[in-house]
């Protein structure tokens, strides 16, 4: 539907997103009901009280009540998550028009129906322009937000059902085309050539295909991986109790009891991270609340997971963070919290402009610094990944005008470098911090100007002995000190790494050093260990201390520094 100049200048957007957080709260207290519901079949009509056919007859029916109960949440989240979505938009190109309108040229006024009086035909037809882009990007969403709300609710008339089964039968042909290799601006340029019916159709009937997708706006994946969460939770809950029933008629069965303890710790993981991206985070006091986005997960191996604070879509700015070794779906959080304190800190370095801020796990990190982190084949096999992911974020930009930083800490920082090595990383600004190498010996061999390469570490910082040589001398002093004491084999095996070349790191040129030819800037030791093994505590704390500080006014230069290095701001760098 076309939205006129008056319309968007005078809309007021809160009675809606007033609806759609009521579609959120319906959402909760239905799922309250299945919990409910779920208590009462296991425990209170449980085959330890009541036993027969009739008693199970009962307990398939509450469960039949349940999960009905559990697939009307998910389809109240879906429209409350397309209303939040069409309201962004829609709030985003209010602003935008708000700020136009603000800095009208001299000699050109416009009325209350948008009409254009100027003394210069040129200065009024790109006006024009603009305001044309601004209600064509609302009329968009507006189309999308009516597609997803009709398809979920089932309110199509015969036109729109047909759309929805012609996007349907569009993914055999999405499938060829990425199994042909299309890149993301491949893949953005065939989704917005479909009607917003088709492309609800698609991902209503296989959101799978959309989930990770490089190339699939924002909105979309978040929509798509948050129903593949729920199924898979949903999935899981139904093994755990069946594994519980075989277990509790056999419960000398070892096996069973490990597979056990394993689905639920799946379980609880899946469940953190539901849980982590439910709610918008709050930038300290007196900030905005931005939207978590799920854009990629998976329960494999160590499991991966991909979320944005802050649409990357629609942001002046965005931040990516890439983790070091050890990170997995388990402890996804604490680098979770890292990128939302990069999008608060953003946000206070420069709060006229926006920032999207992403937590990219869709690598296996390794999972020990010896020998695990002492292999490049990590960094190696997410080079393409990474690679994908950045170009993506260029090709969902609507703008096409967003500044992007990549961050890489510990290992993390090698997996970047190597992918930008390999695969090329389409980024403005690359950020090693703690780095024990990149993978290369200059800055210059990254593909971007090496003025835009940046890297510290804190004097403290254990990273620093990241050498094969010398973290053979430590671990070969610590062994030592078996016989001779802790202290006396960790500082004679420290003494080799003192003695030695401390531009050379375990996987390329230190990026701190002069040699490297990148930029350097300040972080602090903020953390301070007490007792005999002072010394060891101290570089090892100060690994993990760069973004140390509360949710608010950045109160550690390295965060300082950050943030103005992802808001464009390098004059601030210190």
């Amino acid at each position: 539907m076309a939205v006129s100049y008056r319309a968007l200048r005078d809309a007021d957007f809160g009675p809606l997103a007033a609806v759609g957080e009521q579609w959120l709260a319906q959402a909760g207290r239905l799922e309250e009901r299945e919990a409910e519901l779920d208590d009462l079949r296991r425990r209170r009509l449980g085959e330890a009280e009541w036993t027969g056919t009739v008693a199970e007859e009962v307990r398939s029916r509450v469960k039949l009540i349940a999960d009905d109960a559990v697939e009307r949440a998910g389809e109240c989240r879906r429209i409350a998550a397309a209303i939040e979505d069409a309201v962004a938009v829609f709030k985003d190109r209010q602003e935008e028009l708000e700020e136009l309108l603000a800095s009208l040229p001299e000699g050109l006024s416009v009325d209350a129906d948008g009409v254009v009086t100027a003394e210069s035909a040129e200065d009024a037809a790109a006006f024009e322009r603009r305001v044309e882009a601004i209600l064509d990007a609302v009329g968009e969403a507006d189309e999308t937000l009516h597609a997803a709300v009709a398809a979920i609710a089932g309110t199509t008339d015969a036109g729109e059902r047909a759309e929805l089964a012609a996007g349907v039968a569009l993914a055999d042909d999405f499938q060829d085309m990425l199994d042909g290799g299309a890149d993301p601006a491949a893949v953005n340029a065939w989704w917005d050539g479909l009607s917003p019916f088709e492309q609800q159709g698609l991902l209503e009937a296989r959101p799978e295909l959309l989930a990770q997708v490089d190339g699939i706006p924002t909105a979309v994946r978040d929509s798509a991986n948050r129903t593949l969460l729920d199924g898979e939770l949903e999935r899981r809950e139904n093994e755990i109790e069946a594994v519980e029933d075989r277990l509790a008629a056999d419960p000398g069965d070892e096996d069973l009891r490990r597979r056990l303890e394993g689905l639920r710790d799946t379980q609880r993981d899946l469940v953190r991270l539901r849980d982590e991206v439910g709610e918008p985070y709050q930038v300290g006091s007196g900030g905005p609340a931005l939207e978590r986005y799920l854009l990629g997960y998976s329960s494999a191996g160590d499991g991966r997971a991909v979320v944005a604070i802050g649409n990357p879509d629609t942001a002046d700015h965005v931040s990516v963070l890439v983790p070091g070794t050890g990170t997995d779906l388990g402890n996804v959080g604490g680098s979770l919290d890292r990128a939302e304190l990069m999008a608060g800190d953003a946000y206070w370095a420069d709060p006229g402009s926006s920032t999207a801020s992403v937590l990219w796990l869709g690598y296996d990190a390794p999972d020990e610094i010896v020998p695990h982190a002492m292999d490049r084949g990590y960094a190696e096999d997410a080079a393409e990944d990474l690679s994908s992911f950045a170009s993506g974020l260029r090709a969902v930009d609507e703008d096409g005008a967003s500044h992007v930083t990549v961050t890489g800490h510990s290992y993390g920082s090698t997996t970047v470098g190597i992918a930008a090595r390999d695969a090329g990383l389409d980024v403005d600004d690359m950020v090693f911090v703690a780095s024990p190498g990149v993978g290369v010996d200059s800055a210059s061999d990254l593909g971007i100007d090496p003025d835009r390469v940046w890297a510290t570490r804190n004097e403290e910082d254990i990273i620093g002995w990241a050498r094969e040589d010398a973290i053979g001398a430590i671990a070969g002093g610590g062994a030592g000190g078996l016989v001779g004491g802790a202290a006396g084999g960790l500082i004679g095996g420290a003494l080799g790494y003192f003695a030695s070349d401390h531009d050379d790191l375990v996987h390329g040129t230190d990026p701190v050093s002069d040699a490297f030819g990148g930029r350097t800037f300040q972080s602090d030791a903020t953390r301070d260990a007490d007792g005999f093994e002072e010394l060891w505590k101290d570089n090892a704390e100060n690994h993990s201390s760069y973004w140390d500080g509360d949710n608010g006014h950045p109160r550690n230069v390295a965060r300082d520094n950050l943030a103005y290095i992802v808001t464009g701001q390098t004059s601030g760098v210190r």
